[in-house]
């Protein structure tokens, strides 16, 4: 008898298999947006069916914010070297970095987007949002932790202040993501943060 939660019937989805529709996916994001992201075009891309996607995607935009995440994660992540400045400004430069690039495009199109697909909105906040700000308040509660910042912060409010020059000078194009611009906002923000 088979156990009550075992494989499905017919082929098993393969890891290797859903890397390759995350990577066909990607490189069609980057290269025409997400119009050019298709389920048909990623489908073909990656050699597979539509129904072999829909397994693991509900929609083409739960496949992009994926696929982004996926090309684009080590934008997330963080290195504990103890010195929280070192370590957010890291962190945060690695998102410059790849926001001035086409990541940078692609990302404020799906921000355009989310703001009349209100699927895509609640993908884009759930799958790319959520997880950098988890990984983040980690990084801000350890400081708190070892004494660099007050523990009687809003972490929210702070990771806030943190990401919303990015997200902002990148939606509004009013000024460029320079190299310094990571330590400028680190700092600044730390300023008002520190453990008197």
């Amino acid at each position: 008898m088979d156990a009550p939660h075992g494989p499905r019937p017919g082929r098993p989805r393969s890891e290797r298999v859903r890397l390759a529709v995350l990577e066909a996916a990607a490189d069609r994001l980057i290269e025409g947006g997400l119009a050019a992201a298709s389920i048909e075009a990623v489908a073909a891309r990656a050699g597979v069916s539509k129904v072999t996607i829909y397994r693991w995607w509900p929609s083409r935009g739960a496949l992009a914010i994926d696929a982004y995440f996926h090309r684009y994660r080590q934008t997330n992540e963080f290195e504990d070297t103890g010195d929280l400045a070192r370590d957010l400004s890291t962190q945060i430069a690695a998102l410059v970095t790849a926001f001035r690039g086409r990541a940078g495009g692609v990302m404020a199109e799906l921000i355009g987007q989310a703001q009349s697909d209100p699927t895509l909105g609640d993908v884009l906040r759930s799958r790319w949002l959520a997880p950098r700000r988890q990984a983040t308040a980690a990084v801000l509660r350890r400081a708190a932790e070892r004494g660099e910042i007050r523990e009687d912060l809003d972490l929210d409010t702070v990771m806030d202040q943190l990401y919303a020059p990015i997200y902002y000078r990148l939606a509004m194009g009013h000024a460029p993501l320079d190299d310094g611009l990571a330590q400028r906002v680190v700092q600044g923000v730390l300023d008002g943060i520190r453990r008197r």
